[in-house]
């Protein structure tokens, strides 16, 4: 439960439902107006689905305009109810769907951690307002849809044999949950793990049965050409890899992303798995999703929508409440450059854009995502760590004949 409520937060809470619709009728205005979202990707989505029911090429060439279809085969045909409706209709369906998707992912996150209902307004008017979510709503981003299929998989109500197929079901479409299975067998949710990986093997052998290319992507390397997602040395890329690219350049950075990426993506993992033992499933779902994409080769900014269900959970274990605050902020769209404004090319948001910093300093400022992953898994791991020292400790004494 929250603790010190200052008049601040109680006039939030008394007035969440004005604040949450204030804030979603200002992101469909900034969906309808900004001019450099335009629900591309949604709209690659839909091209790549209208390329493979056509029989054209999924991956030799862009499938919109320039813009390449970088998903596995299966994804291909998932998407493809998406050919079937016009584009306008698909775009007010896509956004309605994912602020709708948002409230439901803020409300279980909510539910599961104990906080009161009207909070749910309160934190999702706030998660509209994290950088990975606008962009996610402005370019027509699957992540708000991934997370919510991973959230609803793995924190059930109850035990379910379908539990882990929604896990397979996300890696299919996006490969980077895969890490959820590294998670669950830290975690020793034994069968989940197996059934996400059984999942995803079947839906490898439905691309390979029924998409053309499917061979040539898992073969012909496409499957690990991170150019073809985005360049390298942008400052949306906030994987490890991208971060090390921008000190060390594109080839030097090759190892030091591996050994950084096996170190963090182990912590992360485990630090997880130690978390939803302890009866966190939030905060350990939340935290192995920012690993999978700190770890990834390339993950742009709004592939990081997994700061909700990490602040959802901080706000309910008692801490200050400036640490979930610091979380958000690190996170957040707040605007970071300096007049003259260029509205006519869309204004980017967040410390990732602050190019006013450059240098070692930007190196943390401009690198916001990774460094609070990194943050949170040493802060979570040294408490972890001392209640177990404690606990061994206190076993050791019991032990020891009086």
């Amino acid at each position: 439960m929250l603790l010190r409520i200052d008049p601040a937060q109680k006039w939030l809470v008394a007035n969440a439902r004005t604040v949450f619709y204030v804030a979603v009728g200002a992101a469909v205005a900034m969906v309808a107006l900004w001019p450099s979202g335009g629900l591309i990707d949604m709209q690659v989505y839909q091209a790549g689905a209208k390329a493979w029911l056509s029989g054209q090429p999924l991956y030799a060439q862009g499938v919109l305009g320039p813009m390449f279809f970088t998903y596995p085969p299966f994804a291909a045909v998932f998407f493809a109810p998406l050919a079937i409706i016009p584009l306008p209709v698909l775009c007010a369906v896509w956004v309605a769907g994912n602020l709708g998707l948002l409230w439901l992912i803020v409300q279980r996150c909510r539910a599961i951690v104990g906080l009161p209902p009207e909070l749910t307004f309160v934190f999702a008017a706030a998660a509209l307002w994290l950088e990975p979510v606008r962009t996610s709503l402005l370019l027509g981003q699957i992540n708000l849809i991934l997370l919510a299929l991973i959230l609803f998989d793995l924190c059930r109500n109850r035990p379910s044999t379908w539990a882990g197929v929604g896990v397979g079901l996300a890696a299919a479409v996006k490969l980077t949950p895969l890490i959820f299975v590294g998670y669950l067998l830290f975690a020793r949710r034994w069968r989940e793990a197996v059934t996400a990986l059984a999942t995803f093997a079947v839906t490898v052998v439905v691309g390979l049965l029924f998409v053309p290319e499917a061979a040539h992507y898992w073969f012909g390397g496409v499957f690990g050409d991170s150019s073809r997602v985005g360049p390298l040395l942008n400052w949306s890329d906030q994987s490890i890899h991208g971060m090390l690219a921008r000190v060390f350049g594109e080839d030097g950075s090759k190892v030091p992303w591996l050994l950084a990426g096996v170190v963090v993506g182990l912590a992360g993992i485990a630090i997880a798995g130690l978390v939803d033992r302890r009866g966190d499933r939030v905060l350990a779902l939340g935290l192995a999703g920012m690993t999978a994409c700190a770890v990834s080769p390339f993950s742009w900014e709004h592939h990081w929508v997994w700061f909700i269900p990490v602040i959802v959970a901080l706000s309910a274990r008692g801490l200050s409440w400036w640490v979930p605050a610091l979380v958000f902020v690190a996170g957040s769209a707040m605007p970071t450059r300096l007049p003259p404004l260029d509205f006519q090319h869309g204004m980017d948001t967040g410390f990732i854009s602050w190019d006013i910093v450059d240098g070692p300093l930007g190196f943390f400022v401009r690198n916001p995502y990774t460094w609070t992953l990194i943050a949170l898994l040493v802060g979570i791991g040294m408490r972890y760590g001392r209640r177990w020292l404690a606990g061994s400790r206190r076993s050791a004494e019991r032990a020891q004949p009086a």
